[in-house]
């Protein structure tokens, strides 16, 4: 029987997205269901694999009309290895042979690679990325992860970890990250760090933010301080700001080592449009090199919450 099927399957922290798609590529079906990473390891990968066999089952495939299942995990992920090494938004994961687990209970073959990685080569082959040889995709949302393209190729590293870009050290003060060190790109500007930042705001100071919650400081994040800043809310743009400001200088330090003519940023903040990549753009440049701060420029991504998905689908290809 012809092996005409392939599974993406994206592990977030959150949430567990899974697709099939045809020998192409084409998507079939897709199924969002919850991570429940404080359940632990084993509840997340017995979620993973519910999944998968939900999306065989609904369409009436067998496994082995599957040709591969591509996993996009949080990382690090050694992925000559097939091991997940102590992912900061997944508790007790310390060293976690996830491919070899996946394939024994799913008698089929896994690609595992860094999530981040698989939404970059995805916005290379279908997305922000078509066309671009040399350019960094970094997701900024609960945490902060990246892929780096390099001659049209993903360029993983020594042992495939490469693009971790939320443990630039920006700030050796700063917030405790959950690798363990001070002041990480991750632990200062990604959408957990805003909501802290917010949430320290406001307890000083009054804000449009405070409404849209109705007074609930505890459903405060990233998509409701947008939505402030939208509306024109002085304390919203300021939240904004000290993240863009973060932001550039990490992005900086990357567009000086690679010399992309892009970065793609996908993840939650993107989604704040021209009030984050509008200044974002001009404190790269200004943070950056002249050089290679001239050559640059930072666009939202195009694939949005589905890179991740679509990445590990294109990996089986």
């Amino acid at each position: 029987m012809a092996k005409q099927y392939v599974i993406g399957v994206d592990l977030g922290g959150t949430k567990i997205s899974a697709a099939l798609a045809d020998h192409k590529g084409n998507l079939i079906q897709q199924i969002k269901v919850p991570t429940q990473a404080s359940l632990g390891k084993n509840a997340v990968i017995n979620n993973m694999v519910r999944t998968i066999n939900e999306l065989i089952l609904v369409k009436g495939i067998k496994l082995n009309q599957i040709k591969a299942i591509g996993v996009g995990a949080p990382g690090p992920v050694l992925v000559d290895k097939g091991i997940v090494e102590n992912p900061p938004n997944l508790t007790g994961w310390k060293r976690v042979n996830l491919k070899r687990i996946l394939q024994k209970k799913l008698h089929c073959k896994v690609i595992l690679e860094n999530d981040a990685n698989l939404a970059a080569l995805a916005e290379a082959r279908v997305g922000a990325g078509q066309g671009i040889k040399n350019f960094v995709y970094i997701t900024v949302s609960t945490g902060i992860g990246g892929g780096i393209i390099i001659n049209g190729d993903l360029y993983r590293g020594a042992n495939g970890a490469a693009g971790e870009v939320g443990h630039f050290i920006v700030d050796q003060t700063g917030n405790k990250c959950g690798c363990g060190n001070l002041g990480c790109l991750e632990a200062m500007a990604s959408g957990l760090a805003m909501r802290k930042i917010a949430v320290r705001k406001l307890r000083e100071r009054y804000s449009k933010i405070l409404e849209l919650v109705d007074g609930d400081i505890d459903r405060v994040d990233a998509e409701v301080i947008a939505r402030a800043a939208k509306a024109g809310d002085a304390l919203a743009k300021e939240i904004i700001h000290e993240i863009v400001d973060v932001l550039a200088k990490g992005f900086a330090g990357i567009v000086n080592i690679l010399n992309p003519s892009l970065i793609v940023v996908g993840g939650g903040l993107a989604n704040i449009g021209s009030l984050l990549f509008t200044p974002l753009n001009k404190r790269v440049k200004k943070y950056a090199l002249p050089t290679t701060g001239r050559a640059v420029k930072v666009i939202k991504a195009k694939l949005g919450d589905h890179a991740g998905v679509i990445g590990a689908i294109q990996v089986c290809l």
